[in-house]
């Protein structure tokens, strides 16, 4: 097979390399890079391609017709873009003969009226106008001459910069807050400070209101004299930060139509993948747009830059190809090609452990980690930026991870940005479950991948596990076995010297021990690029995005905080500056914090909220709720609001435009697959695409309205799915009587049973005998769901057994007089106990918690311990209930 070398192409067909590679990302050519080789090579297949797509380009077909062409192999589709072309041709002919035509017409309207200065032309286009359209001959409108001049007008060549952060004084005096040039020039020049050459990118101008502002960069050392606040006199104008940042940059002549070219570069931006106009929440621009003067090529016509703020969008992994595996490679040759630019041995002493884990330095110099839960985790406090490698020497003691705790018990992540990691991923407790998997997420695109059985880890024994997250090679190796090896991954093709060096972040998850002996992170070697990001922008003057401000993460499960409702209604309030209503007083109000759940007739969700939301037509439980604490809201279900989408998604616009989120609970086509509870936050694209936050995540997850509203919905079930849209302000409560309230009605919560689920004490009961009849006898491996059949129930009493005593705590503070309250925290504080601390007769000890095995409850003897000590907490609820009754009846 006869291969040509990338440069060589690049040479001989005059072709950047940046668009080869651009046409490699969307399917038109195929490169391959034969091993020990660093560069790229072409076949005659498609070079000859390749040829054929340059003669194309010439003739002005798009990118996305040619496409089309090689993707038909259809001669019809290669004559319809020809013909397309052709029309294309004949516009811009019809367009130019109507522009000549104008022009002429006007030449023999000045003619007959005698016109002879410039100055009388305005009175003669006024003239001459009225005299054509009541003749019916050529229309001389002022929208027609801009509509021909639209169509003639070249296409944009914008580039996307960065200017850097600098300190600059303005034209704007301290003292009147107006700008006035004419000092502010001669205050420079008195001053001896120097002026921004043209295109130094130090001297811009801008409109602030109806004043024009210069602003200069100030030189180092008067910079320093006005931070130290020297002779403040001397600085009669306004001096700034100017935070700089990304912006979108045109060329054009100062006595052009500026407001034009302005409005062309936003209107520009419309649907690019990569870049949007950087909008503040208050639909202003991250900064005015800003004019730089620069060298013109013609002495007698200025010449400007002007800068839009832009910012980057987050790419979709949907939109790149896929990578590939390799098998035949060896771990010297993938240490040969992804070279270490420096190496960083962590020191124990200075890791930093979060949320507070088992961490402790021996006396040998090893270092002894346990988890618990996977939020408990290390920061080594070594950042590096893309792209890294990762080494441990360490060593899991298989005694300590008996109990099996979580899904992940065993595993060994890392995290670097919003990225994770794992070695050993997916054991849940029941072994016909366990995957031992290898999972990661793709850096920079998060697309997620697990690859079962490959990784298993050696227990007992030091083990060296080497993760290269390179620029030739991905790659994981494990006591020199190269357990995976994938190349040609989207990120390996894009700038990653422009990233910013993230921490390193190590865990795992369970009670498994992991002593390790070293840990070195590494810096790898980049590639040097020599060309900049360019790409044609597109964008309107209307507002195309936003996103709300004060963005943070929903619920945090290591708290305790497991039910996702009341993270986003406590958002929600915080948006609207109730800082009473947090997370634990939803979870109170709402009762989930103290009800036990249990479906008769299969999953229903996660906690009360969801149970009640599961029958058709309950949404006005959600609208209850609200009404509680003085708010008017909607809830339109999910049919409804795909009855009139648009309606509905300008209507959340709108919202998000005003500062307030949207609460949903039913995320659609999600290919995040992050469902249950979230708030809408955002919107690009004019709505065609929403952003939302879900659970415990930490950054805003994008969502197409085709995903999330599908068209040709049918309901699955009678669940009410839908949005939520929060109404006026009705009326001030009393605090202390919406706790007093929930208190006193946890009765009828705690004693609530229907056709087809039940709280409480009964709850508990028909748990406990739903498994000592021997349910669980007919399930087979392969259809034990460990979450929806009985770990769903665990989780709910474990958050229950103290995730109500801040909600206690607080209701007694404000009504001293419910006594009574001390009692039920006592309560339950015990099912805490009979949970995980019992003196060995915990509901975890006998193996029926997070634990639970599908034999454990097969087993008679088992289960019938475990449905007893579930009855222990059925006796715990019904105390609860007592309690409140006999202080009601005093």
């Amino acid at each position: 097979m006869n291969l040509v070398k990338i440069t060589e192409v690049t040479e001989k067909f005059g072709i950047s390399s940046r668009t080869l590679r651009y046409y490699e990302q969307v399917g038109l050519l195929k490169s391959e890079r034969p091993p020990f080789e660093k560069h790229r090579f072409y076949d005659s297949e498609n070079i000859n391609r390749l040829q054929q797509i340059l003669v194309l380009r010439k003739m002005q077909i798009s990118i996305k017709d040619i496409l089309r062409i090689y993707e038909s192999q259809d001669m019809e589709t290669l004559v319809h873009s020809f013909v397309k072309r052709m029309e294309e041709i004949d516009d811009e002919i019809s367009t130019l003969s109507q522009l000549k035509a104008f022009v002429s017409d006007f030449l023999n309207a000045m003619t007959a009226h005698g016109i002879t200065h410039i100055s009388a032309l305005p009175l003669l286009y006024e003239k001459a106008q009225k005299e054509f359209l009541s003749a019916s001959k050529q229309d001389l409108s002022m929208e027609t001459l801009n509509s021909i001049s639209d169509k003639l007008a070249k296409p944009l060549e914008m580039d996307i910069v960065t200017l850097p952060p600098m300190l600059m004084i303005t034209s704007i005096r301290t003292d009147s807050r107006k700008s006035e040039v004419e000092s502010f020039w001669d205050w420079l020049s008195a001053n001896q400070i120097p002026f921004g050459k043209p295109g130094s990118r130090t001297m811009f101008e801008f409109q602030s209101g109806e004043d024009i502002v210069i602003m200069q960069k100030l030189p180092g050392q008067i910079s320093d004299m006005q931070k130290c606040n020297e002779s403040p006199e001397a600085f009669p104008f306004e001096y700034r930060e100017f935070a700089g940042g990304l912006f979108a940059v045109s060329s054009t002549f100062a006595d052009e139509d500026l407001g034009a070219l302005q409005y062309r570069m936003l209107q520009s931006f419309d649907d690019n993948p990569s870049f949007e106009v950087d909008f503040l929440h208050n639909g202003s621009l991250r900064h005015e747009a800003l004019i730089e003067a620069v060298f013109s090529p013609e002495n007698n016509r200025e010449r400007i830059n002007i800068y839009v703020p832009v910012r980057q969008r987050k790419p979709n992994f949907v939109d790149y190809p896929e990578f590939e595996i390799t098998e035949s490679i060896t771990y010297e040759e993938i240490e040969r090609a992804n070279p270490i630019l420096q190496e960083y041995g962590v020191d124990f002493h200075k890791i930093t452990p979060i949320y507070d884990p088992h961490f402790t330095v021996l006396e040998n110099g090893q270092a002894e980690f346990i988890a618990w839960i996977s939020e408990r985790k290390l920061d080594t406090n070594v950042a590096v930026r893309l792209p890294f490698r990762v080494d441990m020497e360490f060593l899991a003691e298989e005694e300590s991870e008996e109990y099996l705790w979580g899904t992940t018990e065993g595993s060994l992540w890392f995290s670097h940005g919003g990225c994770t990691y794992t070695m050993n991923a997916e054991n849940y407790a029941d072994k016909a479950l366990k995957k031992h998997a290898l999972s990661f997420q793709q850096p920079v695109l998060g697309n997620a991948f697990s690859y079962p059985e490959i990784g298993n880890i050696p227990h007992d024994r030091f083990n060296k596990l080497t993760w290269i997250v390179g620029e030739e090679h991905f790659a994981v190796i494990l006591n020199g076995e190269v357990r995976f090896c994938g190349v040609s991954f989207p990120y390996m093709d894009m700038d990653l010297h422009l990233h910013t060096p993230e921490t390193i972040i190590i865990g795992t998850n369970g009670q498994g021990k992991k002593r390790f002996r070293s840990i070195k992170i590494s810096q790898l070697k980049t590639s040097a690029k020599t060309n900049t990001i360019q790409g044609a922008l597109k964008m309107n003057v209307k507002q195309s995005n936003n996103t709300l401000p004060n963005l943070r993460q929903i619920i945090h499960p290591e708290y305790g905080q497991n039910y996702w409702f009341n993270g986003c209604a406590s958002y929600l309030m915080e948006c609207l500056n109730e800082q009473d209503f947090d997370y634990w007083f939803f979870a109170g109000l709402t009762g989930e914090n103290f009800t036990q759940i249990y479906s008769k007739n299969g999953f229903r969700g996660n906690g009360l909220v969801d149970y009640r939301l599961s029958e058709k037509g309950n949404h006005h439980v959600i609208e209850e709720i609200f009404e509680k604490c003085g708010y008017a809201c909607t809830f339109v279900p999910l049919k409804q609001a795909l009855s009139n989408r648009e309606m509905y998604v300008q209507m959340l616009i709108a919202y998000i435009d005003k500062g307030i989120p949207v609460i949903l609970n039913d995320y659609g086509n999600n290919p995040h697959n992050r469902f249950g509870w979230g708030v809408l936050v955002g919107y690009a694209d004019y709505g065609k695409t929403l952003l939302y936050m879900g659970g415990d995540g930490t950054v805003p997850d994008s969502i197409s309205v085709e995903d999330l509203l599908p068209k040709g919905y049918t309901e699955q079930d009678d669940h009410c799915h839908g949005w939520l849209f929060i109404g006026e302000k009705q009326e001030s409560k009393d605090l202390a009587e919406i706790y007093r309230e929930r208190i006193l009605t946890l009765p009828q919560l705690l004693t609530y049973e229907g056709e087809n689920y039940c709280f409480g004490g009964k709850a508990f009961r028909a748990w406990a005998d739903h498994i000592e009849k021997g349910y669980f006898e007919q399930i087979t491996p392969e259809e034990f769901d460990n979450w929806g059949m009985h770990t769903v129930y665990v989780c709910c009493l474990a958050t229950n057994s103290g995730g109500c005593k801040g909600f206690l705590d607080k209701a007694l503070a404000l009504d001293p007089n419910m006594t009574f309250i001390s009692g039920i925290i006592e309560l339950y504080r015990k099912t805490g106990h009979y949970w995980n601390d019992d003196n060995g007769t915990d509901l975890e000890a006998l193996g029926g918690g997070f634990n639970v095995t599908l034999e454990a409850l097969q087993d008679k003897s088992k289960r019938k311990k475990i449905a007893d000590k579930l009855r222990a907490f059925a006796d715990c609820m019904d105390e609860v209930t007592a309690v409140i009754e006999r202080f009601k009846a005093k």
